[in-house]
């Protein structure tokens, strides 16, 4: 089975929690991560996504030189790079977030999408049901060949009846 390092972007823009929400914007506009996570030295803190920006925009027009710490939401769910698939998606089913940092000793070493997850767990179950078609094919052409075989048997070999 597939795991969350087989998926996941490792190009994940980063900010320290003291850095303006126009950084934040700027990076999110800049990327196609759909998110910034907040780190401090390497460790995630917090996470800010386009869905959050937007919201705070609407309520002030000053948001964009206010921290991303004002916005972020803390404490983030983490994934680690050796966790299966089926395992991230017990996390994304229970916690309902679309990203998720992914951590090796702590430290960020990539990003995880709901929809990446969702993909690459659908890809997989295409191919063991396609794999299951060609046995059932395989199993039904066998079937098929044993009783034309026996036919034959029978009517050729009756060994003297």
């Amino acid at each position: 089975m597939a795991r969350v390092k087989d998926i996941m972007l490792t190009d994940v823009p980063v900010l320290k929690k003291e850095a303006k929400i126009g950084e934040a914007a700027k990076l999110l506009a800049d990327s196609q991560s759909g998110c910034v996570v907040i780190a401090e030295n390497g460790i995630p803190i917090g996470i800010v996504t386009e869905l959050d920006i937007v919201r705070n925009l609407s309520s002030s027009s000053k948001i964009l030189k206010d921290t991303v710490e004002r916005v972020m939401s803390s404490p983030v769910t983490l994934m680690y790079p050796n966790m299966k698939l089926d395992e991230a998606l017990k996390i994304i089913d229970t916690k309902k977030f679309r990203k998720y940092p992914v951590v090796e000793n702590s430290r960020l070493i990539g990003l995880a999408s709901k929809n990446d997850i969702v993909h690459a767990i659908s890809d997989n179950v295409k191919l063991h049901r396609n794999i299951q078609n060609v046995v059932l094919v395989l199993f039904v052409l066998f079937e098929f060949f044993v009783f034309v075989v026996y036919r034959f048997l029978y009517r050729f070999l009756s060994f003297g009846v």
